[in-house]
């Protein structure tokens, strides 16, 4: 078991209903930072996970919400800000 942090736009991470993030606007993310390892992040129902993150991987998980309009939330509801 682990602690996951989501990039959405949704107002929760698990809400049913909200705006995606579509697997086609993820790749063309990673398709433009060469730099983006894709190791720890990954696709998954209209958002983006990382499975107990370090602070370097929730720093670059909050540029990436920046770029996709969206936010940072953890597990518990938490917000993460850049």
């Amino acid at each position: 078991m682990g602690y996951d942090v989501h990039i959405t736009r949704r107002e929760n991470w698990w809400d049913e209903e909200g705006q995606d993030i579509s697997r086609a606007e993820w790749q063309a993310v990673v398709a433009a930072d060469s730099g983006l390892a894709m190791a720890p992040l990954w696709w998954t129902a209209g958002r983006i996970v990382s499975k107990n993150p370090s602070d370097a991987v929730i720093a670059t998980m909050c540029q990436l919400a920046k770029v996709l309009d969206a936010r940072v939330q953890g597990d518990d509801g938490e917000y993460y800000d850049a």
